[in-house]
C-alpha cells in the first residue's frame, strides 16, 4: 500500500514533464525511484522532489530534443517576444489606472487616446502570439509603434518604457517567422507560465532599497534575494529564461536613458543596465554551454 501511494505521489511529479516524455519515459523513471525493494515510504524525499522538477526544466528547455540549442534559441526568442509584450502591456495598463485616478474622468478621451488605444493593440499582439499567429502578431505589434505614435505622441515624446516594448518585439517576432521546421513550436501553456515568471522577477521591488526605513529595506533586500535566487534556480535549468529575460530588461535600460532623473514608473529600477548585462552574459553562457553539450553527445 505504502509503494502504490509513493509511485501516485511520484507519478504527480512526473506531471512536471512534457505528455510525450512521460509517455516513453515514466514507467521507467519510477522503477528506478522506487527500486525494487519493498518500502515503507509515502512521500518522495526533498531532494527527489527538486531533482524531478529541475530535469522537467530541463526537458522543457529542450535538453532531449536533437537540436538543443536550435530549440534554445528559438523558442527563447518566442519566449522573449511574449513577455517583452506582456511587459509593455502591464506598464501600460498600470498607466492608464494610474492616470484615470489622478484626474483622467475630467478628460477620459486624452487618456484613452494617449494611453488606451497603445494597450489595446499591444494586448492584441500578445494575444495573437500566444494563439500561435506568428505572421498577425508581426503586422499587430508594427502597427502598434506606428499607429499610436500617430494618433497621440505622448508615450514617445516621454520615452515611457511601455512604447518601447512593441519595438523591441517586432525585431525578435520577424525572427521568429523564420524558426526552421525541425525546432517545435513553444507548447502554449508553457509560454504562458514562463512569461508570468519573468513578469514576477520584474514586480520585486528593487526601490525599496532607497526607504529610509531599516525595515522596509530589510523587506525588500530579503524579496530580491529570495526573487533571484528563484530565478537563477529555474532558469540554469531551463536556459531558454536566460535569453527571453533580456529584452526586458532592455525596456529599464532605455527608460532610464532617456529619463534618468525622473521616478515612479514601474519599470524604473536602479539595477536595470547591470542586469540587463549580466542577463546577456548569461543568455551567451546558456548558448555556449549547450552547443559544447550537444557535441560531446554527438
Amino acid at each position: 500500500m505504502s509503494s502504490d501511494v509513493l509511485e501516485k505521489r511520484y507519478r504527480m511529479l512526473l506531471r512536471a514533464y512534457p505528455a510525450g516524455y512521460r509517455r516513453e519515459r515514466a514507467d521507467e523513471l519510477i522503477d528506478t525511484l522506487i527500486g525494487e525493494e519493498p518500502t515503507t515510504r509515502r512521500w518522495p524525499s526533498v531532494r527527489e522532489a527538486a531533482s524531478l522538477i529541475r530535469g522537467a526544466l530541463q526537458v522543457h528547455g529542450g535538453s532531449t530534443a536533437a537540436r538543443p540549442t536550435a530549440v534554445l534559441l528559438w523558442q527563447g526568442i518566442h519566449l522573449g517576444a511574449m513577455a517583452v509584450l506582456a511587459l509593455g502591456a502591464l506598464i501600460g495598463l498600470d498607466d492608464l489606472v494610474e492616470a484615470f485616478q489622478f484626474g483622467g474622468f475630467l478628460d477620459p478621451l486624452a487618456v484613452l487616446r494617449d494611453q488606451g488605444i497603445y494597450a489595446v493593440m499591444v494586448i492584441a499582439a500578445l494575444v495573437a502570439l500566444v494563439a500561435g499567429r506568428t505572421r498577425t502578431a508581426a503586422v499587430l505589434v508594427v502597427a502598434a509603434v506606428v499607429v499610436p505614435t500617430a494618433i497621440s505622441p505622448y508615450l514617445f515624446l516621454n520615452g515611457l518604457p511601455q512604447w518601447w516594448a512593441p519595438v523591441v518585439a517586432t525585431p525578435l517576432i520577424m525572427v521568429g517567422l523564420r524558426r526552421p521546421a525541425d525546432v517545435p513550436p513553444t507548447p502554449r501553456a508553457n509560454a504562458v507560465l514562463v512569461t508570468a515568471g519573468i513578469l514576477a522577477l520584474h514586480l520585486i521591488p528593487a526601490e525599496g532599497f532607497r526607504r529610509v526605513d531599516m525595515s522596509s529595506q530589510i523587506v525588500a533586500a530579503t524579496m530580491v534575494i529570495v526573487g533571484a535566487v528563484a530565478f537563477l534556480w529555474v532558469a540554469t535549468a531551463d536556459q531558454r529564461l536566460l535569453i527571453a529575460v533580456a529584452p526586458t530588461l532592455l525596456l529599464g535600460t532605455l527608460y532610464q536613458l532617456g529619463n534618468a532623473g525622473s521616478t515612479g514608473e514601474l519599470l524604473h529600477r536602479p539595477d536595470a543596465l547591470p542586469s540587463l548585462a549580466v542577463a546577456v552574459l548569461m543568455a551567451v553562457g546558456a548558448v555556449i554551454s549547450t552547443r559544447l553539450r550537444q557535441r560531446t553527445r554527438a
